[in-house]
């Protein structure tokens, strides 16, 4: 019976179309299937960022590369028609749809939420082993990038899809991007849109949605399905309580520093019993579920590295503006987070950097020659903030023998040398648009 459900979610799936979706920037190489030996692609990311549409624009591509629609299996391991199963069961996916077609060759097999199925690693172990291309994605709860790292032994390239950039959000309202856009009569629009991202943030089901209250609802319920699913329940936390006021002290803190001892401290001078220890646990718990990430002091020295207090940011400015409702005062870390976002989207290593002098300079990507120094400012029209930027920035470029720095803002756009450095000032819509768009 198990098998002829099988056949029937591969016949449905061939029968249909795949959905409109919005072309996302991130792009699997397909060389990869091609390769004598092969990978298993695993795409991981947060919740709702678009994972399983992410599939079937890959779907798409090999079907535009000449492949056909029976040459694709896709299963997403939360059908009821063929639950509750086991590791052993699996196998009849391949043979169902190897009595449906007959096939001379291998299809690729998608497997969506697969890690539903205990022991589903040794099944695509095998199928890996046999020359079959494999893509698996899965929910946080269940399916973490280091599970995946062991549970496949080195078999696999991990891609990771984060809440739509903003070129992406364009073109989920109807905008897609090219650069003479900033210049005709669509810019008042692109600036529209721009403050509603920065407001709402990225994730993919929030772009149709106008109504407030319904981004808040949805924004809230997302929440949940992290502190419930992700956090609780994957990590058997019982103190939720201290779960949530940590939680809501890194929201409360986006773009700052973050010293666990302080936090230690604070907690226990209000009753609350508490480990540094237990804080990193929780901060460990937090990046592996793609809920937010603590970036490091740049230095040599891994010791001095750990040994200064980290700066968060949260995976979506969404998530901040809706849950903490303090999107007016915070307007400058906003935009220093949802700058961040974009280059960890691009899986730059990022830093902070702080000078011998004690200045704070909020990006360092790269390293030695090819470094870059970013610092973000949401309004540089106070000359005592603007000369403060710009003196943070020569001082950091001097010690790490810079040429060029960057300092991104609402709206100034300007450049200038100083004492040998050229300092570029952009706004954040343009630098999001041109400059990282590549």
């Amino acid at each position: 019976m198990l098998k002829e459900n099988f056949k029937t979610i591969i016949k449905e799936f061939h029968e249909s179309r795949l959905p409109p979706l919005v072309e996302r920037q991130h792009s699997v190489d397909l060389s990869l299937l091609r390769l004598p030996i092969r990978k298993i692609i695993t795409i991981t990311g947060p919740r709702r960022a678009g994972k399983t549409y992410f599939l079937f624009q890959i779907m798409k591509t090999l079907l535009s590369d000449g492949k056909d629609i029976s040459e694709i299996v896709y299963i997403n391991f939360e059908d009821e028609r063929i639950l509750p199963m086991s590791a052993g069961d699996l196998q009849y996916v391949v043979d169902a749809y190897s009595e449906l077609y007959s096939p001379k060759g291998h299809p690729v097999f998608f497997f969506d939420e697969i890690q539903n199925i205990d022991g589903w690693e040794r099944f695509i172990r095998r199928l890996n082993d046999q020359g079959y291309n494999i893509f698996v994605t899965g929910s946080n709860s269940r399916l973490l990038s280091r599970d995946v790292a062991t549970a496949l032994r080195g078999r696999t390239v991990t891609y990771q899809i984060f809440p739509f950039s903003f070129s992406e959000f364009l073109a989920a309202k109807g905008i897609p991007f090219e650069r003479n856009c900033l210049y005709g009569k669509e810019r008042y629009e692109i600036r529209r849109f721009f403050e509603e991202y920065f407001f709402s943030g990225g994730f993919p089901e929030l772009a149709f949605v106008q109504d407030r209250f319904l981004k808040s609802k949805i924004l809230q319920n997302y929440f949940d399905a992290v502190f419930y699913r992700d956090l609780v329940d994957r990590y058997k936390i019982k103190n939720t309580e201290l779960l949530r006021r940590w939680l809501n002290v890194l929201m409360m803190n986006i773009a700052s520093l973050v010293s666990f001892t302080k936090i230690e401290n604070d907690f226990k001078s209000q009753g609350i019993k508490v480990s540094r220890a237990t804080l990193a646990s929780f901060a460990r718990y937090v990046e592996d579920v793609f809920f937010g990430f603590f970036v490091e002091m740049y230095a040599e020295s891994a010791r001095k590295r750990q040994a200064n207090p980290r700066k968060f940011y949260v995976i979506d400015q969404g998530i901040h503006n809706y849950l903490t409702l303090r999107f007016s005062e915070n307007k400058g870390r906003i935009l220093e987070n949802l700058v961040f976002i974009a280059l960890r989207r691009k899986e730059y290593p990022v830093y902070y950097y702080k000078t011998k002098a004690g200045y704070e300079i909020d990006f360092l990507i790269g390293k030695d020659r090819d470094a870059s120094l970013i610092q973000v400012c949401y309004d540089l029209t106070n000359l005592e903030t603007f000369g403060r930027e710009k003196k943070a920035l020569i001082s950091g470029m001097k010690e790490l023998g810079l040429k060029t720095g960057l300092i991104l803002t609402m709206e100034e756009k300007r450049q200038e040398e100083i004492r040998g450095c050229l300092i570029k000032t952009k706004p954040v819509m343009e630098w999001l648009l041109l400059n990282n768009n590549s």
